[in-house]
């Protein structure tokens, strides 16, 4: 991963903690909960995502490969669907959230590479 990701990523996870710790302090627990939830749900896809498409180019091990496709698709996707279905959440939180990533990870991005 190279480092403009790494703070794009960095940068994400700060100002999404400290939007959590705020709407924690407006007593908005489940908005902020699902704030972060669907945050890491959403870099975790992103980096699964990278990591195949970085496998696939340079030809490395289809078992890797494998075993990175057998995560992110059933398994990630089986949490993301409990997530939205389990209703915990306010979906605009969970919006938000996977908003977050696309927002502030090309913006971050674009500005340090």
């Amino acid at each position: 991963m190279d480092e403009a990701l790494k703070k794009a990523i960095n940068l994400i996870a700060l100002a999404v903690a400290i939007a959590s710790v705020i709407l924690i302090a407006a007593n908005r627990l489940s908005w902020a909960t699902g704030l972060l939830v669907a945050t890491a749900w959403s870099i975790i896809n992103f980096l699964l995502l990278t990591n195949i498409f970085g496998i696939a180019m340079l030809q490395k091990s289809r078992k890797v490969l494998l075993a990175i496709l057998l995560i992110k698709f059933p398994v990630l996707y089986l949490i993301g669907y409990l997530i939205l279905s389990s209703k915990l959440f306010p979906l605009s939180s969970i919006l938000t959230g996977l908003a977050t990533l696309i927002i502030l990870g090309v913006v971050t991005y674009a500005r340090t590479s």
